[in-house]
């Protein structure tokens, strides 16, 4: 029996040594959490489902602000903490135990608000880390004046929260860096402005808060912290006063310097620059029609000042012109009524002495905007008014005097080659071709450009006799029609007649064509080379021919992707639209520069050939020119004429017309 109660004995013993040895352990000590955590492996899940790793160092415990602390005293008991070994998935760390008046402040910024609509928003670690926390005051702190616009980096350069669509956060992180500011603290100096020393810390606001220390209305205030001294002078004036007034559209620092890229004046990228601020500082409103109807600034403020002298220059690349900045001060600028105002009527000789010297109050008043405006300076609207008149008068006349007499050579030309023998060149079917396709042409270039160059000095005089914007695309795609069906034409032409087959036989490309241009060349600049002989067409016509060919059909595919882009786009991608747009606008680019730069030579400007060839009116050409530039061409048709004479039948034959 006794046997027996000693075994149950053991056995009971056994049972609650196994239970005590299985019941959890609180983890009251550091040590206990590091003899886990110290395991540089250790990894573990986060609240999202996400692999994280677990691994705690105790060095960074001990550099931390917090190293005084326990473990526990963040990682609490009521968060589950106090169990060994714990759950793997625990509340995160409330930082607001401790830190409650921060962390109200945050919760009530940008970021704290987006905490409850977005997983990317930042948290406490985001800015301060988890376990390494240090001093602001420690240049290795991710807090500290150095370091911050790397924090902030994190997440905005983060492609998961500039790709996100419910923010489309633009990055900054490049823009600053490249500024005067970020350039700053990358040397080192902890007195350049950080992210938080504009934006604020954990009272972080979006720009549209009222309460935002980068709202409209109070960046000005901000900018002061470092600025003072400016800020006095912008306060003073009336750009200051108006914002203070609660006119938003009043500019303030942001601006006229910009946000995050604000360069030094003296960089040619900053808008303040002296070659930039007229036109993209000052001009953004003064040349806004809304702005100036709405607060009586005159709208002809910016363009008066372009058409002076100063504005000219300065378009033109001065850097000694005098500005908008010149006259008017940069930050306090004053109405010229205000007796401090630098365009005060008594003291705008002394401004305009800054650049000129000898300057006196009547010299001042020439360079004035009212100088520059119609109605304040009728005697020179008038003699503007004369000037335009005079232009149209004198130089029409010169024009039409001009065209009297070259008409007339060009109408002597033409009758003088009824008394000469001609050789018929072309058919009347084929000067029906050459003209329809020179119309269309002509109109498809200057309703084309007209659309792409809408601010180009001749196109105004297209509104003038009516043709606008519905006018000119009907008369392009009516030219683009003629353009086509002259095409189909010609094809038929060369395709279904004998005269077409061997035209088109004429104007095949050979490889003598080659040497018959070098040896052309070599004639011109030598003058000893003998010229070659060429056939029906010589090198430049058939290169001209070819051109029109490839470019006609470039330009109708691409003109009627664009006329019909619906149907274009059921069967190619999207791309193929713009694509096609290039094509199109370079390929007339092309077309028309070489029909001015090579095909008028040869046909008006050539010495052969001036004032004009006739051929393209009559379809002939003299016999002496068809002796002279295409000898093949006169034996081959010799040699037909004989054949013909002999009985043997052929389309070509010299035509003796007089």
């Amino acid at each position: 029996m006794k046997k027996y109660v000693a075994r149950l004995v053991e056995l009971l013993i056994f049972v609650v040594a196994f239970a005590v040895i299985s019941r959890p352990v609180l983890a009251q000590d550091n040590e206990t959490c590091l003899s886990c955590h110290e395991d540089t492996e250790l990894v573990g899940t986060d609240l999202d489902g996400n692999e994280a790793s677990e691994f705690v160092s105790a060095d960074s415990l001990a550099m931390s602000v917090h190293s005084d602390f326990d473990c526990i005293d963040c990682h609490t008991e009521l968060d589950g903490y106090d169990d060994y070994p714990h759950d793997e998935q625990l509340p995160k760390v409330d930082c607001g135990s401790c830190h409650d008046e921060v962390t109200q402040e945050f919760l009530e910024s940008a970021h704290g608000r987006a905490i409850s609509q977005n997983k990317n928003a930042p948290k406490c670690t985001s800015c301060h880390g988890t376990h390494s926390i240090l001093s602001e005051d420690n240049p290795q702190s991710m807090i500290s004046p150095e370091r911050v616009p790397y924090t902030c980096s994190q997440c905005h350069t983060d492609d998961k929260i500039s790709n996100d669509p419910d923010i489309r956060m633009v990055s900054s992180f490049d823009a600053y860096m490249r500024g005067i500011h970020g350039r700053s603290v990358r040397k080192g100096l902890a007195s350049s402005a950080a992210c938080n020393d504009c934006h604020g810390t954990h009272d972080m606001k979006p720009a549209s808060d009222p309460e935002s220390r980068v709202n409209h209305k109070r960046l000005p205030e901000t900018c002061s912290k470092c600025h003072y001294d400016m800020y006095i002078k912008y306060s003073r004036g009336i750009h200051g006063k108006a914002l203070a007034a609660g006119i938003t559209d009043s500019p303030n620092c942001s601006d006229c310097h910009g946000e995050h890229e604000i360069l030094e004046p003296g960089s040619l990228g900053s808008p303040v620059n002296h070659s930039n601020q007229s036109d993209y500082v000052c001009g953004r409103c003064h040349n806004d029609p809304r702005l100036a109807e709405k607060y009586g600034l005159g709208s002809d403020r910016f363009t008066t000042y372009q058409d002076s002298y100063h504005g000219l220059a300065i378009k033109g690349g001065s850097v000694k012109s005098a500005t908008c900045v010149s006259c008017h001060e940069a930050h306090d600028i004053l109405p010229a009524q205000n007796p401090a105002s630098s365009i005060n009527p008594d003291n705008i000789v002394e401004t305009c002495q800054q650049c000129h010297p000898q300057a006196n109050a009547t010299f001042a008043q020439s360079y004035t905007h009212s100088a520059y405006q119609p109605e304040q300076n009728v005697l020179d609207t008038t003699v503007q008014k004369i000037y335009i008149v005079l232009i149209i008068f004198v130089i029409g006349g010169m024009l039409f005097h001009n065209a009297v007499i070259l008409i007339r050579y060009i109408v002597e030309k033409y009758r003088a080659q009824k008394n000469v023998e001609t050789v018929k060149r072309f058919t009347g079917g084929m000067v029906f071709q050459h003209f329809l396709v020179s119309i269309s042409f002509i109109v498809l270039v200057i309703t084309g450009f007209a659309l792409r160059y809408p601010d180009a000095w001749w196109v105004p005089a297209l509104s003038v006799i009516g043709i606008h914007e519905a006018v000119r695309s009907t008369l392009h795609r009516i030219a683009a029609v003629a353009l086509m069906y002259v095409s189909l034409h010609h094809i038929i032409f060369i395709v279904f007649t004998r005269r077409g087959h061997e035209e088109l036989k004429a104007m095949l490309p050979r490889r003598s064509d080659l040497t018959e241009a070098t040896q052309n060349i070599r004639h011109y600049l030598k003058g000893d080379v003998p010229a070659p002989a060429f056939g029906k067409y010589d090198y430049t016509e058939k290169a001209e021919y070819w051109a029109l060919a490839w470019g006609t059909i470039i330009m109708v595919v691409t003109g009627l992707m664009l006329w019909f882009p619906e149907f274009t786009t059921s069967f190619l991608p999207a791309w193929t639209i713009k694509v096609g747009q290039t094509i199109h606008l370079y390929e007339a680019w092309l077309a028309t520069l070489a029909i001015i730069v090579f095909h008028f030579f040869f046909v008006i400007f050539h010495p052969d050939r001036y004032p004009m060839s006739t051929t393209w009116l009559n379809g002939k050409i003299t016999m002496k020119e068809c002796k002279e530039h295409h000898p093949k061409w006169y034996e081959q048709m010799k040699t037909q004429n004989n054949n013909k004479n002999s009985g043997t039948s052929s389309s070509y034959h010299i035509n003796s017309e007089k």
